[in-house]
């Protein structure tokens, strides 16, 4: 029989003698599932013992006796140490808190990024609205093509897109004339209206009213409904294949939007 066993095992028969701090150590490394030598050790000189060796012994108590109290009671170990055996376990942070701390952290209403939002969307960057204005006009026929079209339809159709120009409803935002440029442009349009005063009136043919729609999007932005305004521009877009690319930044950034506020909600 080995040594430090038979040492350990003629303390346990006896119970009052505190066994050798080097026999219980050789004792419990060869049979770890043998614990009584550690409860023996632990309350005859838990005090004096080594803390890398007592907290070893603790260890062993922990997994091999089935009564966890009951063990507590026979080594007289502090409860602290008991109490703070297992590690802390650190707290996974899943998907859900991940969108909430987002939303907490930038979710917050700023009157700023609220103007900045709906500039983006709404106006895009001055080359971009030049570079499209520059194209629709010159899309447009000039008066000497509907003049000289071989093919009378085509000069028709030139016709009546030069005609009409003006009352196109234009989609790209334009800078509001300041209050003296009004009163001179409304005196150098006087003139024309007086001439198509006597004109022929034409039944206005159903259109859909961009502008309008437009401006009913900003105001459902206003309110946070961005599903509506995100429908409204859809329309848009789908209506003016032309402008597509000019409604595609505004679309992209209420998609991102939209899916904020949904996952804001899923949150709660």
């Amino acid at each position: 029989m080995d040594e430090h066993l038979s040492r350990i095992l003629s303390v346990l028969s006896d119970g009052s003698v505190p066994p050798a701090a080097q026999d219980v150590e050789a004792v419990t490394k060869r049979y770890d599932f043998f614990y009584l030598p550690a409860v023996l050790a632990l309350r005859h000189g838990a005090g004096s013992m080594d803390a890398g060796l007592r907290q070893r012994l603790i260890e062993q108590i922990a997994m091999n006796c089935p009564d966890l109290r009951m063990g507590f009671m026979l080594t007289d170990v502090a409860y602290e140490e008991w109490a703070h055996f297992y590690p802390a376990c650190r707290a996974e942070v899943n998907t859900s808190d991940a969108i909430s701390k987002f939303l907490e952290t930038y979710g917050r209403y700023d009157p700023r990024e609220e103007a900045l939002l709906e500039r983006l969307i709404f106006n895009p960057a001055p080359d971009y609205s030049s570079m499209l204005a520059r194209e629709e006009e010159s899309d447009l026929p000039t008066v000497a093509d509907a003049a000289t079209a071989d093919n009378p339809q085509d000069a028709l159709i030139n016709s009546f897109i030069l005609k009409h120009k003006d009352d196109e409803s234009q989609l790209l935002p334009r800078e509001q004339p300041r209050h003296g440029d009004a009163h001179a442009a409304r005196g150098k349009e006087e003139p024309v209206a007086a001439e198509e005063h006597h004109a022929p009136s034409h039944a206005a043919s159903p259109a859909y009213d961009s502008s309008l729609s437009e401006s009913l999007a900003k105001i459902y932005i206003r309110q946070k409904r961005y599903d509506k305004a995100f429908e409204i521009i859809h329309t848009l877009s789908l209506n003016n294949p032309k402008k597509s690319a000019y409604f595609a930044d505004q679309l992209r950034f209420l998609r991102k939007l939209m899916l904020n506020r949904e996952a804001a909600n899923n949150s709660k």
